[in-house]
């Protein structure tokens, strides 16, 4: 019974973070509260709050559905695996400062450099494993999806410093509303970025591969419906979370401008993502699977890793998290819109538990 309701839920999993989201604006208390609890470490001050360790339970879940074998022919052809972590690693840096020109006439300065560095840390982190969910529901080359999810993440303790330090370049040397020099944008880029990736984004991921490993396929089997289960509560907690303080804010103190301006600029980057890849695509000539896996990949990325960073190290500046939040669901509008071949609903894949938490290798798991 359980396993069945698990697969409607996944099925209706964008009403369902709808849902999270309108709960979180209207009852941001418990959110706020969960969002900070910490848990500190005696190792240079290390603090583990509930969002990243939510986000590394997701990531080690799965983690659990990548078999390492399925991306062999991914790698045995290195051209378009190569060409889709590209696209996502310089995505920052094609489409931020057109997007800083095009905001230069907002009247508020503070508005813009919130927006921008929210879109920056969306377009930072590394493709999203429910490009591989929705590769597999429209038909997509699923191995290469999950070749593309691994490198990225492999790369993100690099590309995450780096889109700090160009949304750094862009909104000015004193980072959000005149913070002081040890809280800077640079500072977090030298400090932060880099180790919050490896140890919140890519170490969790490796731990699920070596655990599906050393298991075994038939050991592995047996408790992915669980993992399922698991992860589809980890991820709908984990947006209530993070929506609590900025959709609140949001409620009380209604902008109607802003939210209009976190929408077009959040649609505006993510059809540009969507678009580049399937330019991309037919520059290449790929056949319909790589097409659509080569599309998909380069227009989502992990809005989980990203609203989990903007909480944790802008929780004094709600107004980050909005275009998180509507880029989170406009990509995948979007993924059904540009990944879906004729025919097909465009629901969430029941083998994906997480939807953009991390990689799903397997099309049967």
């Amino acid at each position: 019974m359980i396993f069945r309701g698990v697969a409607a839920a996944q099925r209706w999993l964008l009403g369902l973070m709808l849902g999270c989201y309108a709960l979180a604006g209207v009852a941001p208390g418990p959110g706020e509260l969960l969002r900070g609890l910490r848990l500190r470490f005696p190792i240079q001050g290390a603090v583990l709050t509930l969002p990243m360790g939510l986000l590394a339970i997701m990531l080690v879940n799965a983690g659990l559905g990548v078999r390492v074998r399925d991306i062999a022919g991914a790698v045995r052809r290195p051209l378009r695996l190569l060409l889709g972590i590209t696209a996502n690693a310089f995505l920052p840096v094609l489409l931020l400062p057109a997007l800083a020109v095009f905001l230069r006439s907002w009247p508020d300065p503070l508005e813009v450099e919130c927006l921008l560095v929210g879109v920056m840390l969306v377009l930072a982190m590394p493709i999203a494993g429910g490009a591989a969910s929705w590769g597999q529901n429209a038909g997509g080359n699923v191995p290469l999806v999950v070749a593309m999810v691994l490198g990225s993440t492999l790369l993100s303790p690099l590309t995450v410093p780096l889109g700090l330090h160009l949304a750094a370049q862009l909104v000015g040397p004193d980072g959000i509303g005149g913070l002081d020099d040890t809280t800077r944008l640079d500072g977090l880029a030298g400090t932060g970025a880099g180790p919050f990736a490896l140890a919140s984004v890519v170490l969790p991921c490796i731990v699920g591969i070596l655990v599906r490993a050393l298991l075994g396929e038939r050991r592995i089997s047996r408790v992915l419906p669980w993992v399922k289960a698991v992860n589809l509560l980890n991820v709908l907690l984990l947006c209530y979370i993070n929506a609590a303080g900025a959709l609140g804010q949001a409620l009380t103190h209604p902008d109607p401008d802003l939210l209009a301006l976190a929408l077009m600029v959040s649609g505006t980057a993510c059809a540009l993502s969507f678009l580049l890849g399937r330019w991309m695509s037919r520059w290449t000539r790929c056949n319909d699977p790589d097409h659509i896996s080569l599309t998909l990949a380069t227009g989502m990325n992990n809005t989980s890793a990203a609203a989990v960073l903007a909480t944790t190290w802008f929780s004094h500046r709600p107004e980050v998290l909005l275009p998180v939040l509507s880029y989170s669901l406009l990509q995948k509008t979007m993924a059904t819109a540009m990944g879906s071949p004729p025919g097909t609903s465009g629901s969430v894949s029941l083998a994906d538990p997480a939807a953009d938490g991390a990689p799903r290798a397997t099309t049967n798991a």
